[in-house]
């Protein structure tokens, strides 16, 4: 059984815990989500954009209770809580601004029929399996859209984050959306394949690791119903030149490294090329071994604990491991002996491309630096992946920038910035990254019915 619950990831204490969901009670609770399909979907959609609305104003005057939630189940420093808090806001205006016109029947040429459209319609019930490492974010992703499309959401968050998870759903419910169109549910694991069976669950996505997604993937297969997965990343940061070495580094390092380096999009491999290689090392080293390492609350920590003890000692002991194969730690690396869930932060080289480290996505503060012979070696390198999520190019040419990103292989590039998402931008990747897309309008209709409607004149 899943044990949800609040533990302080700056202290180790459990402070709150939170009773599952008996397994008895889920058909029931998919029969309130389903009834409520009708009448959600069939308030204007005006009405549900002044709703999305009043959310990113409840979150921004709510917004340092929201950041020291998070900051004790799962460890964000209070300033990275707060642009989190943020984004949410403008995720939920975005589509209250911009959703409506993008809902609006699409309409193609006749092609023989007097009228030809297709409408955006809402596909029913759907289920999201959503992560820690982004409490509000993940949650916000999948429900603005969804919710403004006129589906129902049932929301499964991570164990460690029930607290923000119950928050959310009562500010969803206290800027009107109905409590049967947005339920959080502490929902066992174990019990999710039973909710995916349910025919009246139209379908589901998920943001977490791999083992998981290809887990509800097979489910999800199995009963025909539509899925969308955004797993890990191994995002590669190519750095081909600069006239400004200190401040690309520090911007390096402090992009592995911030939210303790757990997010997918994390640049987890730093690619230099070779006139550049060395030095980059040695300021990469200066700056890792500046970071301060406090509590959430901190005001000079530079960052957190880890989000549980599990997860720190598995980056730690993965770090070793790798040095056992042949890559230098230059620094760093170790568990912080004290309470919470702390480490120092890492500096790697000589990590083989083909090695755990090389292959597979590390959750956790690792700076790991490559070198490269010249542009076509980093190319080479970025592409020696199979997954696809984000990936950079760092050049002060935009134009060979822009051509190197063109051949750099992911669902997201960009050139001279990483870490990016906004509202605006659609988000997901390829490969092992999983499928489909979020945010903008292409996460607006991932679970829509796009359906054709023909007008046609009787002619016998």
């Amino acid at each position: 059984m899943t044990e949800f619950a609040v533990t302080n990831a700056s202290t180790g204490e459990v402070e709150q815990t939170f009773d599952s969901l008996p397994a008895q009670q889920i058909p029931e609770i998919i029969e309130r989500a389903h009834r409520a399909v009708g009448p959600w979907r069939d308030t204007p959609i005006a009405q549900r954009a002044q709703a999305l609305a009043k959310v990113g104003d409840l979150f921004e005057q709510r917004a340092e209770e929201l950041a020291g939630i998070i900051g004790r189940e799962m460890g964000k420093l209070k300033s990275e809580g707060l642009q989190e808090v943020q984004l949410v806001a403008s995720i939920f205006r975005w589509y209250a601004e911009h959703g409506p016109d993008v809902l609006e029947p699409t309409e193609l040429q006749p092609q023989g029929a007097q009228k030809t459209v297709v409408e955006h319609e809402p596909l029913g019930v759907l289920l999201g399996i959503m992560p820690w490492n982004f409490p509000y974010y993940q949650l916000a992703r999948f429900a603005a859209p969804n919710l403004l499309i006129g589906n129902t959401i049932l929301m499964k968050q991570a164990a460690i984050c029930p607290l923000s998870a119950g928050t959310f759903a009562q500010i969803l419910h206290e800027a009107g959306i109905p409590e049967d169109a947005y339920i959080n549910l502490y929902l066992d694991t174990e019990d999710v394949p039973a909710v995916l069976e349910d025919f009246r669950v139209r379908g589901v996505s998920l943001t977490g690791s791999e083992r998981a997604g290809a887990s509800v993937a097979q489910n999800a297969g199995k009963n025909l119903k539509k899925s969308v997965l955004e797993l890990g990343g191994n995002d590669p940061f190519v750095v081909l030149d600069t006239s400004d070495l200190d401040a690309l580094v520090r911007t390096a390092v402090g992009l592995r490294t911030s939210v303790q380096g757990q997010v997918c999009t994390s640049p987890k491999r730093i690619i230099v090329v070779d006139e550049l290689y060395e030095e980059f090392v040695a300021k990469a080293q200066e700056a890792v071994e500046a970071i301060r390492v406090g509590a959430w609350d901190d005001p000079d920590a530079d960052m957190g604990p880890l989000s549980s003890e599990t997860a720190r000692d598995e980056v730690v002991q993965r770090i070793h491991d790798a040095v056992r194969n042949g890559a230098t730690l230059r620094t760093g690396g170790e568990k912080l002996e004290r309470p919470g869930w702390f480490m120092s932060p890492a500096l790697l080289t000589d990590v083989d491309p083909d090695s755990d480290l090389g292959c597979n996505e590390l959750f956790g503060p690792a700076v790991i630096v490559y070198r490269a012979e010249d542009e076509e070696d980093a190319l080479r390198l970025a592409n020696h992946t199979d997954y696809g999520l984000q990936a950079s190019v760092w050049t002060e040419d935009l134009e060979r920038g822009e051509r190197f990103a063109r051949r750099m292989q992911a669902g997201m590039v960009h050139v001279n910035e990483h870490l990016v998402t906004q509202a605006g931008l659609p988000f997901g990747g390829i490969g092992r990254s999983g499928y489909g897309r979020e945010l903008a309008e292409w996460g607006l209709k991932e679970f829509t019915n796009e359906k054709l409607v023909r007008v046609s004149a009787q002619s016998f």
